[in-house]
């Protein structure tokens, strides 16, 4: 029985010409910035058209097979295992599909284009054309990244990112390459390999991690496990919850401090004058330098009896949790320092606009930090000491405990919302107390 062809993605367009257009799977539609392949036939009929259209349907197949290639050589591919044998299944299907006079459901029709394709496909389409009935492959520690990673909606250069990236590394670093490590296959004797690399991770300048960083690196990891646990149905444990860490001994020399006035003035008073205003903002409000460098001038509210600024969410960055949306007083030199930097800022844009931007507080973070260092090399006293400087203020000067967890964000302030009630008379009982702590 001769072996026929159905014409797919093949349309006749008014002027008589044979058009062949075929829509790229996404992740090569957004690599290459073009949703199909569209391609003028040029014989009409016979034996010449069927090898043009063989033609073309190869060079589809190169082109989205190179696509991916290089998408995954820059780590750029971020579909899963399951999802890509998916998609194998999914292109099988219209390959089959094309030939008639063979059922599209026997394995042999999948082996039968194999046999004949000039060039062969990738791993996961040979597999889907030769064993269309083959489980599913396992999920990876890689597919819990990728899908953590897809779910969560995190951007490839955001601090979401980076974290996740970083701690994706030490995965690697740890066990191996995580797209072979399956999540139902690990064990304890991974756990252990893991707890003691990051006992012994190190820095960028060669010294090992604090265990209180281990820790928080780890926490991300087990949240990435914990989501493809939990969405992808496996019945396993995530070995890398509860770890034995060992008890930390936390020294007096390695606490992180309130940074103290006569240490402020001095930082202060080196400060260039794009990162003074930020400096005593964060000084008189207590916001951590993320919510700040974020503002943008709709964050400011300067008319009426309560100066203050809005931190939440805005086209810059989110905020930390759902507690840290919040109003903060401006009273004394950070009102006149929002005041200053308010000048010449179109609507809507950041008021501090050199560091207004995706990651925009790591390089506020790193200027800042230089001149804190030029002052004191004491490690203890960070940019975040002003953050503690502020709640230690409002406490010397006699605030009730909701105040302090309303003014900064923490996450048990709706005691102060329970406390004070609306907003504006939570704000007004905050400048209040702004004033008594002569912030």
């Amino acid at each position: 029985m001769a072996l026929q062809t159905k014409i797919k993605h093949i349309d006749k367009r008014p002027n008589g010409v044979l058009r062949f257009r075929r829509r790229f799977p996404k992740d090569v539609a957004e690599a290459l910035g073009e949703g199909f392949l569209q391609v003028h036939i040029r014989n009409t009929e016979g034996l010449a058209f069927h090898r043009e259209y063989q033609e073309v349907m190869a060079e589809f197949d190169r082109m989205v097979r190179q696509t991916r290639e290089e998408l995954q050589r820059h780590g750029n591919d971020h579909r899963t295992t399951q999802q890509k044998w998916h998609d194998a299944l999914i292109t099988r299907a219209g390959l089959t599909s094309n030939v008639v006079g063979l059922d599209p459901d026997d394995p042999e029709t999948g082996r039968m284009i194999f046999e004949t394709m000039r060039t062969k496909p990738d791993p996961m389409l040979t597999k889907a054309l030769l064993d269309p009935e083959a489980p599913a492959p396992k999920v990876t520690l890689m597919d819990a990244f990728k899908l953590y990673r897809q779910d969560k909606r995190i951007e490839e250069g955001s601090k979401q990112g980076v974290d996740l990236s970083r701690v994706s590394a030490r995965v690697e670093a740890a066990l191996g390459d995580p797209d072979k490590v399956a999540l139902e296959d690990m064990t304890v004797d991974h756990r252990r390999r893991y707890l003691d690399h990051m006992l012994n991770a190190k820095k960028a300048d060669g010294t090992t991690i604090a265990l209180g960083s281990a820790k928080r690196e780890t926490n991300i990891v087990v949240a990435v496990v914990n989501h493809a646990l939990k969405e992808m149905d496996i019945a396993a444990m995530n070995r890398f919850a509860d770890l034995p860490w060992p008890k930390e001994q936390k020294l007096a020399v390695d606490k992180k401090l309130p940074l103290p006035d006569d240490l402020v003035s001095s930082i202060e008073a080196r400060l260039s004058e794009n990162l003074r205003p930020l400096w005593v903002l964060l000084r008189g409000t207590g916001m951590r330098l993320g919510e700040a460098v974020g503002l943008v001038t709709d964050d400011i509210v300067l008319d009426g009896e309560t100066p203050h600024v809005l931190i939440r969410p805005n086209s810059i960055r989110t905020v930390k949790t759902a507690s840290s949306v919040r109003s903060v007083p401006l009273v004394g030199e950070a009102l006149r320092a929002v005041r200053e930097a308010l000048e010449g800022a179109p609507l809507g844009f950041p008021i501090f606009p050199r560091y207004g931007r995706p990651r925009g507080a790591d390089a506020a973070s790193a200027a800042l930090m230089k001149v804190v260092r030029d002052v004191t090399p004491d490690t203890r006293f960070t940019v975040h000491g002003l953050r503690h400087r502020v709640s230690d203020k409002l406490r010397d000067a006699g605030a009730p405990v909701e105040v302090r967890y309303g003014f900064l964000g923490h996450a048990n302030q709706a005691v102060a919302e329970t406390t004070y009630g609306s907003p504006k008379a939570r704000l007004k009982e905050f400048q209040k107390w702004a004033v008594k702590a002569a912030l």
